[in-house]
């Protein structure tokens, strides 16, 4: 069989990983367990909640982001719990395909395409009649909205609901912090802005969320944070988790969130905010449109409506003529909208301008662009 082609890493998750953090990958296997590895794991958690800015436990739990939202949702969920959805995109459907999935009783509070949910509206909401649980998503992946999360986080409080936040697009790209804006359970993912490859889901648990999290008896055990829970109180001076942990990936995840701690998180947000003005600058004197505009933008990824009717051949040119592989997009908007992934190791001004670059000489190419 063939080798997979290398490109550049210009879509929105997973990133490029820098070549300290892809060595862990190819270290020799150790075990799961042991005094060695329970040190080594405890510690990897301390600097996880360095990053969400919370006191409360952490799981690391191998799968993808939507094993984590699964998690978090299936084990705060009773089955006669009022529960709200905030949308305003494809992982804004996630969340209610999932929450459909351990409730019935499940009401949506949508905003358009490319527009951020509004707080007061979400207050509205919220004063309608009592909701145990409510559902976000920080940075909607699929338009580049960045949702006001402090400000609904907030509001749930007033009105004593639970808050999960989707922080999978938006941890360690802009500010999180957790136990100060009173966020009940904030989920992430390693392979986009920590830096890490994919395979690990991040759940870190409020204290006052195990209110929710403890009544009664949730289905489900691999994703039931009650058993996460039970195994590091019960087995954590040898085995802190209920199953065998992809050593390596936690390994590299590691690295991957000591070097994020390294540069600073403060250093990291103001990075990706200068490099998105600087991307959106230059794509409009291109003549390409952001499609969200500037004020509700997240720091990560930009969405960007593209030439019309030639989106697909835009990115099959960038891919093939030059190697740098970004996405299109999702829904209604497919063919019509395309994804610059600019997390991390990519949010660098060296590599924007190359992007720009060769998006100008196809615009040129096809007569667009004078």
């Amino acid at each position: 069989m063939g080798q997979l082609p290398r490109y550049k890493l210009l879509i929105p998750g997973p990133v490029e990983v820098a070549p300290e953090v892809l060595d862990e990958m190819a270290q020799p296997l150790v075990a799961h367990y042991g005094p060695e590895w329970t040190a080594y794991y405890k510690e990897t958690v301390e600097l996880l909640r360095r990053v969400f800015r919370t006191k409360g436990d952490i799981f690391i739990i191998p799968g993808s982001g939507s094993a984590g939202l699964d998690a978090a949702l299936g084990s705060s969920i009773a089955p006669t719990d009022k529960v709200l959805i905030l949308s305003n995109g494809f992982f804004g459907q996630r969340l209610l395909e999932i929450a459909q999935s351990h409730a019935t009783n499940i009401e949506v509070l949508s905003a358009p395409l490319g527009q951020a949910l509004d707080p007061m509206i979400v207050k509205k909401k919220l004063a309608t009649g009592h909701f145990e649980v409510v559902a976000v998503v920080h940075c909607e992946t699929s338009t580049g909205v960045l949702n006001p999360l402090q400000e609904i986080a907030a509001v749930c409080q007033e009105h004593r609901a639970l808050l999960i936040a989707d922080t999978i697009s938006s941890l360690g790209i802009e500010p999180v912090c957790m136990d100060d804006w009173g966020i009940g359970i904030c989920v992430s993912a390693s392979q986009k802005g920590l830096e890490a490859p994919p395979g690990l889901a991040l759940v870190a648990v409020g204290e006052e969320a195990w209110r929710w999290i403890e009544r009664g008896n949730k289905p489900g055990w691999y994703l039931n944070l009650k058993v996460w829970r039970e195994y590091t109180q019960k087995w954590g001076d040898w085995h802190p988790h209920p199953i065998t942990q992809p050593v390596n990936n936690i390994r590299a995840l590691r690295k991957s969130v000591e070097r994020v701690l390294k540069e600073g998180l403060e250093n990291r947000f103001n990075r990706h905010k200068e490099v998105t003005t600087y991307l959106r600058q230059g794509l409009r004197e291109l003549g390409l449109t952001p499609f969200v505009a500037d004020e509700i933008a997240s720091h990560g990824v930009t969405s960007v409506v593209g030439p019309e009717g030639r989106v697909e051949e835009l990115l099959v040119y960038l891919r093939e003529q030059h190697g740098m592989l970004l996405a299109g997009t999702l829904g209604e908007l497919r063919g019509k909208v395309f994804r610059i992934g600019h997390m991390g190791p990519t949010a660098k001004f060296d590599f924007v301008r190359e992007l720009l670059e060769t998006c100008a000489q196809y615009l040129k190419h096809v007569g667009a662009f004078s």
